[in-house]
Formats: C-alpha cells, structure tokens, sequence
C-alpha cells in the first residue's frame, strides 16, 4: 500500500473533513463497512488484489508487459499495488494526473494523450526535469515541436498511430514517419516506440466482431511500424489495449505492453462483455448509499447524480432498479422482502468506473465488512 502507513499522515489536510474523522475513527472495527459516512467511493480489497493478480499472470504467460492506465483510479496506493503485481510502470491522460501520481511518489509514467501546446509541453518538461520516468506521446510534427523547444533534461517520446478511433494519432504511416523524423531531429527527444489504442473497440461485447475490429486496427498499426523501422526509428515499445480487448491484443500479439485500466476495479459497463477474461474479474468497487427514505414500493438513497458517472447507464443493485431522483439522491424500485431499512445502507456497482471515481476526494478500502484504510485520490479533476 503506501509508503506512509498512517492514513492520518497519508491524508494531510483531508483528514480534518468531519467525514473523514468519522471514517478514521472506524478504522478496523468489525462491521464498519457498513458504518461509513455516504456516498462513499468502496474498494473492496480482496477482489482488487485478486484483479491484479490475474492480469499479472495472463500477460505474464503471454509474455507481454503491463502498464495499467491510472486514469481510472487516480490513486497512488493502488498504483503501488499495480507496479506490486508486476507492472512495468502505469498510464495517465494527462500531464495534471502525472504531476499528482509523481507527487505521491509514483515514478515511471506515460501520458497518452499527445502532447499539444506549450502550456502542456513546458509542463511535461518540468516534470522530466524533476526526475520523472515520464514518457509522453506524440502525433503531430508542431507537438515534437513545441516539447523539443521547453525540454531541457532527455524525454521519452512514443508516436501515437490512429488505429481507427479518430480522436488522436498520426492518421496514416507516412504521418507517423513525418511525426519520427522531428522526433529524430530534436535535441533532448528519444523516440521509444509507438502507441495505438482503440477506445471503441473496449465494449463490444461479442468476441468475433471484437476481435475483427482489433484485427483492422493493428493491422493499421502495423504497417505504421513497418514503415518506421524501414527508416530506422526505434519501434521497440508497442503500447496500447485495454481492459475489453486484452484477450484479443495477447492473440494478435502486435502490442508489447498493455493498458488495462478498468480491469482493476471493474464496473457495470465491462460486466456486459462476453469473455473468459473478462468474466473472471470481481467487482472491486463499489459505491455506498444510505437510505433517507421508504415507501411501499421504493427507497429514497443519498447517492444521486454527484455519486455517479452518468454516461453508461444506471448504478446496479442486487436488490432493485435505481431510479436517478435528483442531484443529491436516488430511487431504488424494490419489492425486495428484506429491504433496508431507513439508515442502513446499500451498495451499488457504478456504470462506469473511471468517472465515478474523479467525484470523490478518497476511497475507502475494506476487507470483508471491515474498513482497513483510506486512499487519498490525489489525481482527482486533475485533467488540465
């Protein structure tokens, strides 16, 4: 876990909340998560360590390295857990999250959002010149541009190949080489290889039309590194994947590392894909409500719409159908014989676990019924 085992000490000024006094003073007690001030953001130890642990083994059979993408937790302590496990080092979107992570002592890092604009470049140049293992991408000659013209201290530079998502990377092979040949040209930049990841293929639940989108994309990537390697540029890193496609990037074996993200924590969205790999992950987070209100037919919670992503869905429950109610609460359709009563509490699987967790400052760890820590967020909002 951390480096710094009193989470009074771990959270600084988070610890004085009232809220989180409350949760400190919990710390240990048989049943207590069950007590937690709500909504709350719930890590179920057993189950993430048990989603590590089978990621660390899949890939390490297939010989391919992971660097799970931290923009879905955002938290150094489970970022220790990852790197724990076996992984080489971890992803972020954004230079904001790298600063966060490398404050909190997370070192070897990869941006993958490329690099545009001075602002953001002079960043990821401080953070270098810090002692940051940072590497970022590139996919556009004016990116290397501007970063070879703020660095001052070596940077790692991937290119990024758009493998079909349209939202990043160089759009063709003879792009990818014009992007290259700047990197080559700049003082202070080393090229390490390229990123291609595929962000619409995650949730495509049936595995054949998986993997013969996987199939087009890497099939773009790979004739990207072809023309590279035939100008002598060093494509020696081949990252991208993710938690949806992780059997089909292992089997196609273009990708050298992988970025798995929310195979960690899991959420409602990724429950829905039909796959072995998949299937055999736990749901490890989850998130705490309390019922405020009863009536025949449903209950009143205190998770509402800020407790939440909204973009994929409803929260999941075993018990009912959740209704959004508002901002601040919920409805739980419920027939349910043994219901909660009001002040108990219920959990919920969220729909989409990586904005669900930027909505909340900590997250608390439990094992069993039992809360054993809290883990600040310290790359929460950090998306500048």
């Amino acid at each position: 876990m951390s480096t710094v085992t009193d989470p009074r000490t771990r959270l600084g000024a988070l610890a004085e909340w009232p809220a989180i006094r409350q949760a400190l003073d919990l710390l240990a007690i048989p049943g207590s998560r069950h007590a937690i001030p709500t909504p709350a953001a719930i890590i179920d130890l057993t189950a993430l360590r048990g989603n590590l642990e089978r990621a660390a083994g899949i890939c390490g059979d297939a010989g391919v390295a992971v660097r799970p993408h931290a923009k879905t937790h955002k938290c150094a302590d489970l970022a220790r857990l990852q790197l724990d496990a076996g992984a080489v080092g971890v992803c972020v979107a954004k230079v904001g999250e790298a600063e966060a992570l490398f404050g909190a002592g997370i070192d070897d890092i990869l941006v993958t959002s490329p690099i545009v604009g001075r602002q953001v470049a002079t960043r990821a140049a401080e953070l270098a010149a810090a002692g940051a293992a940072v590497t970022v991408t590139v996919d556009h000659p004016a990116g290397v541009a501007v970063l070879a013209a703020m660095a001052r201290t070596p940077i790692d530079v991937l290119v990024d190949i758009d493998v079909g998502l349209g939202r990043s990377g160089a759009p063709d092979p003879d792009a990818a080489l014009r992007v290259a040949a700047a990197v080559a040209a700049a003082p202070h930049l080393t090229m390490r290889g390229v990123q291609g990841y595929g962000g619409h293929w995650q949730h495509i639940s049936d595995p054949p039309e998986r993997h013969t989108a996987v199939a087009e994309g890497m099939r773009r990537l790979t004739a990207a590194i072809e023309l590279l390697d035939r100008h002598g540029h060093d494509t020696t890193v081949r990252t991208g994947g993710g938690t949806g496609t992780l059997e089909v990037d292992i089997a196609l074996g273009v990708l050298t590392e992988l970025q798995p993200g929310s195979y960690a924590v899991m959420d409602a969205q990724y429950h829905r894909i039909d796959g072995s790999w998949v299937q055999s992950l736990q749901q490890a987070l989850f998130v705490a409500a309390t019922v405020t209100g009863a009536t025949r037919h449903w209950l009143t919670v205190d998770a509402g719409l800020k407790a939440f992503a909204t973009d994929a869905g409803a929260p999941v429950s075993d018990i009912g159908a959740y209704l959004w109610y508002g901002d601040e609460q919920g409805l739980l359709l419920t027939d349910y014989p043994d219901r909660p009563t009001l002040g108990t509490h219920v959990e919920f699987t969220p729909p989409h676990c990586d904005p669900t967790i930027d909505r909340y400052d900590l997250l608390h760890v439990v094992e069993g019924d039992t809360l054993v820590d809290l883990w600040p967020v310290q790359a929460r909002g950090r998306s500048q």
